[in-house]
């Protein structure tokens, strides 16, 4: 394995488990706290919703890549079931050159413009109440959009190791 590789792959995996870690507990706690509030105190709480929402796209967006690495998304079989593995791979290859690869260039290419004039902006939540500081949210799209890309590329990089036979 080349080291830009292990790079790519424990930088993935960091935001793997900052997702596992920090973000979905934190959108559990902030979940479970603003339901009993509401429930028992009848106290609603804009900055905490829009809380859940930040933790919410941020567990998705630090999370993505690693279940892509590890094989773990969402995937279609109805046709994959009746290919053989070298034309699994050989789609995969393909797709991920042609598809995943430009896709998570242009997200993090409009993600960080995004991002970069909400914060030149200093926007915050429409909500009279709301969070302040929303291009912090913003930029989990083109950091997300990232990971996605080492894990891409990680993916990548395994496909072509087999077809050369290579045991990494």
């Amino acid at each position: 394995m080349s080291a830009s590789n292990s790079i790519a792959r424990r930088l993935v995996e960091f935001g793997g488990n900052l997702a596992a870690y920090v973000f979905l507990p934190g959108l559990a706690l902030t979940s479970i706290f603003d339901i009993a509030t509401r429930r028992f105190l009848q106290l609603g709480s804009t900055p905490l919703q829009e809380l859940t929402w930040h933790f919410f796209f941020a567990a998705v967006m630090f999370g993505i890549g690693l279940t892509y690495l590890n094989d773990q998304h969402v995937r279609v079989d109805v046709l994959r079931q009746k290919l053989s593995p070298v034309w699994c791979e050989a789609t995969e290859r393909t797709l991920l050159i042609v598809l995943l690869i430009p896709l998570s260039l242009i997200i993090i290419w409009f993600g960080g413009r995004m991002a970069w004039i909400s914060y030149l902006q200093d926007e915050g939540s429409r909500a009279a109440l709301g969070l302040s500081y929303r291009w912090v949210i913003k930029a989990a799209l083109p950091i997300g959009a990232l990971l996605l890309l080492f894990a891409a590329c990680c993916r990548l990089w395994r496909t072509g190791q087999r077809d050369r036979g290579d045991s990494s």
